[in-house]
């Protein structure tokens, strides 16, 4: 009989049943051994079941892996999708504190499962795939909803080239700064940050356009 994961469940939240406990024990093994290192045996032992009652779910690692990496993706995706929705432009610096604020700190678990899914996604083409589907498509998808709404309330006027490029500096930003605190293991400093996306993009000293 199939025995119960023990490990600290970040996808049982969301992900009913034996899937939700499958990803679990899985993201303990990658977390542990990392993609490479991690088998299919390994999650099996964790999880208490044979290997080939493992395979009966996913017919092998990378398999396995992908759904790891979509579900964490879509969930992100998600909650980032109605925060940057509520931001209003009229508050825009305070809007983006509150935003900035509530991104996982070093440690968190979120924070943490992402970080551990991410570090074999670049070497793996199918993976990147799925990342890019599943997180990279959406995040720009949503920026460029985000950038012409925070543009036209400050009355900027921007061709579609100048947009592409303003999307892709305000994702550099947003998404780097995340990325190099943890990387570069620098204190958070989020005001500085904030003042700072909103001089680049031309946010700040601006007049708002009339109502």
């Amino acid at each position: 009989m199939d025995a119960p994961c023990s490990s600290t469940p970040y996808f049982s939240d969301f992900v009913a049943g034996r899937r939700g406990e499958i990803l679990d024990a899985a993201l303990v093994v990658f977390q542990e051994k990392g993609y490479t290192g991690g088998t299919m045996r390994d999650v099996a032992a964790r999880l208490g079941v044979t290997e080939p009652a493992l395979y009966r779910h996913y017919p092998g690692k990378e398999a396995l892996y992908s759904d790891m990496l979509g579900l964490a993706g879509d969930r992100v995706i998600a909650n980032a999708s109605q925060r940057m929705a509520a931001i209003q432009p009229e508050t825009l610096r305070d809007s983006l504190m509150a935003l900035i604020a509530q991104e996982p700190r070093p440690g968190a678990k979120a924070g943490g499962m992402m970080g551990t899914l991410l570090a074999s996604a670049p070497h793996n083409e199918a993976l990147m795939e799925t990342f890019r589907d599943h997180l990279v498509r959406p995040m720009v998808a949503g920026f460029r909803e985000f950038v012409p709404r925070v543009d036209s309330f400050f009355g900027i006027e921007r061709s579609p080239q100048e947009l592409d490029a303003a999307i892709r500096v305000f994702a550099s930003l947003f998404v780097g700064y995340f990325a190099t605190s943890k990387v570069l293991a620098m204190p958070r400093e989020d005001e500085a940050i904030v003042d700072a996306m909103l001089r680049v993009m031309g946010w700040i000293g601006t007049q708002p356009q009339s109502r």
